[in-house]
C-alpha cells in the first residue's frame, strides 16, 4: 500500500480519467479523486478531448478502446495542441502492437485491466515525478512562467491574464518555438468555434501590451509563435 503522505504529493495536481466502462471509471474515481486538487472524467474519447480543452490538466489516464475518439485518437488531437501532455493509457487488450502504439504515441505508462488501483497511483507519482520539481521558464528579462502551475510572473509578481487571454498565451507556451495556427487557437481556446482573425489578433496585441518584452511574433496568415 502507497503511503498516505506520499499520495499527498499529487495534491496539487489536476488529473483526467477517460473510461467508457462505467464500473471502472467508478473505482478509479474513488481510488484517485480525494488525492488530486481538481479530478475530471469522461465516458468516451470526444467528451475526454472537450474536458482537456477546457480545464487544466496535469495528466490524463485513457482507456484505448472508447467510442467516438480512441484512446490513440484522443492523444493524437492533444498532443497536437500539448506536446508535452503527460498520458497513461489502460485496456483489457494486452496486444504487443497496443503497447508499441501507445509508446509510439508518447504515452509514459501502459496499464493492463483489471486494474490494480494502487499501480495506477504508482504509475501516476511516477509520470509527475518531474513535475513534482517546479519549472520555471524566463520569457524576458521581465517575465518567468511556472509551467507545472501555469503561473505568470513579471518582476516577480504574479500577473493575471483574462480567461480568454490565459488559454492562447498557455497554449504558446505549451507549443514554445512551434507555429500556433489560428486554427489551433479556434479549437483549443474556443472551443472550434469559427473567429475572425481580427479578434484573435486584438486579444493578442492586448497579452503583448501586458507582457511587454516577450518576443510574441505573428507569421503572416497562418498564426503566432513564442520564441525562447
Amino acid at each position: 500500500m502507497i503511503h498516505k503522505s506520499t499520495l499527498e504529493m499529487l495534491n496539487t495536481f489536476s488529473i483526467l480519467v477517460v473510461e467508457d466502462d462505467d464500473i471502472a471509471r467508478a473505482m478509479i474515481k474513488q481510488g484517485l479523486k480525494e488525492h488530486f486538487a481538481a479530478y475530471y472524467d469522461a465516458k468516451d474519447g470526444l467528451e475526454g478531448l472537450d474536458l482537456f480543452k477546457k480545464y487544466r490538466v496535469d495528466i490524463v489516464v485513457a482507456d484505448i478502446h472508447m467510442p467516438k475518439l480512441n484512446g490513440f485518437e484522443m492523444i493524437k488531437e492533444v498532443f497536437t495542441l500539448k506536446p508535452t501532455q503527460p498520458f497513461i493509457m489502460i485496456t483489457a487488450y494486452d496486444t504487443d502492437q497496443n503497447i508499441v502504439s501507445s509508446i509510439q504515441s508518447g504515452v509514459l505508462s501502459f496499464l493492463r485491466k483489471p486494474l490494480n488501483i494502487q499501480d495506477l497511483q504508482t504509475a501516476i507519482l511516477l509520470a509527475l515525478s518531474k513535475k513534482i520539481k517546479q519549472k520555471h521558464i524566463r520569457l524576458s528579462p521581465t517575465v518567468t512562467v511556472d509551467m507545472n502551475k501555469e503561473i505568470i510572473y513579471k518582476n516577480d509578481e504574479p500577473l493575471f491574464l483574462t480567461q480568454v487571454n490565459n488559454k492562447i498565451f498557455w497554449l504558446l507556451c505549451y507549443n514554445f518555438n512551434r507555429l500556433v495556427s489560428y486554427d489551433m487557437i479556434e479549437d483549443y481556446v474556443y472551443y472550434g468555434d469559427s473567429i475572425n482573425k481580427s479578434t484573435i489578433h486584438t486579444a493578442m496585441l492586448r497579452i503583448k501590451k501586458q507582457l511587454n518584452d516577450v518576443n510574441i511574433e505573428n507569421v503572416s496568415n497562418a498564426g503566432y509563435i513564442i520564441k525562447i
